[in-house]
């Protein structure tokens, strides 16, 4: 009976292993790329003059929250690096993740939606890339929602909540 059973777990171990059940069923633990934000360029203005010294916060949510922090310069303009980190939840079942990105800068005590946006993608979007490297924000203009298309999803779009504008078509 022993003998039995040894011989059959061998034989559902071999074909687990085989037909990539055995890794399928650990692909939780492997850790994959998930790309937060592409590098964000941009400039604040009040009534079309700069805005020196504002903090300009970035905000991603995904597994968790973190943020980062810089200052705009003379010229009222600020920048943050590409963002990415390692998460094993992409390769989680059953798991809708989403990845919420927020700018937004605190002036007199007031705080300006520069950027929000929430996706499922954890890799660059083109439109997303070219819009966050132009931001050209007014704290005198209106919070608005944009709506872009999305190149390889025709009949969908990009919803971006923000002050800014856009001169650019992505």
């Amino acid at each position: 009976m022993l003998k039995r059973f040894c011989i059959l777990s061998v034989i559902v171990l071999a074909a687990s292993v085989a037909t990539g059940v055995y890794a399928g069923m650990f692909g939780f633990l492997k850790k994959y790329d998930v790309h937060l934000f592409p590098p964000v360029e941009g400039r604040l203005l009040q009534n079309g003059k700069p805005l020196e010294g504002v903090e300009v916060i970035r905000e991603a949510a995904y597994d968790e929250v973190e943020t980062e922090t810089v200052i705009t310069d003379a010229d009222g303009r600020f920048s943050f690096s590409e963002w990415t980190t390692r998460s094993s939840t992409p390769g989680k079942p059953l798991i809708e993740a989403r990845l919420r990105q927020v700018v937004a800068a605190k002036y007199q005590d007031e705080f300006y939606i520069l950027w929000q946006y929430t996706t499922d993608q954890v890799v660059p979007e083109p439109v997303i890339t070219a819009l966050l490297g132009a931001l050209d924000c007014d704290i005198a203009n209106e919070e608005t929602d944009h709506y872009f298309p999305i190149p390889d999803n025709p009949g969908f779009e990009h919803i971006i909540g923000s002050i800014c504008r856009w001169e650019i078509k992505p």
